[in-house]
């Protein structure tokens, strides 16, 4: 598993590669829980070399989303393979929060 940030304009980007499971997260849950806790109001997930999600991860994507909201930040996903879109879309999670195909469609939505 592999996680890094950059930043574009006003928006904090995490692309996360590899696996995203029990044995993971421990590692990504204390760098996603910093981020979310920190001043960045616009953050965005790119996924789309994660490989596979399980609950675990996505519980942490969850909780991170709450942190954000809680701090008045906003957390936005792209970029899933069908496999990782079919866990998300499963979970309820799409109700929860926007899942968009691409990145340039995720900024797009942080503007308007």
């Amino acid at each position: 598993m592999q996680i890094s940030t950059r930043k574009v304009y006003d928006v904090q980007v995490i692309d996360v590669e590899g696996r995203l499971d029990s044995r993971t997260s421990g590692d990504i849950a204390d760098r996603l829980t910093a981020i979310a806790q920190g001043p960045d109001k616009h953050v965005l997930l790119n996924i789309a070399k994660l490989e596979y999600l399980s609950s675990a991860g996505v519980r942490i994507i969850l909780r991170t989303a709450k942190l954000l909201q809680g701090n008045r930040g906003e957390l936005k996903i792209c970029s899933p393979n069908a496999e990782v879109n079919s866990v998300l879309t499963t979970a309820g999670f799409d109700s929860l929060l926007k899942v968009y195909g691409t990145e340039k469609d995720a900024f797009a939505a942080f503007s308007s």
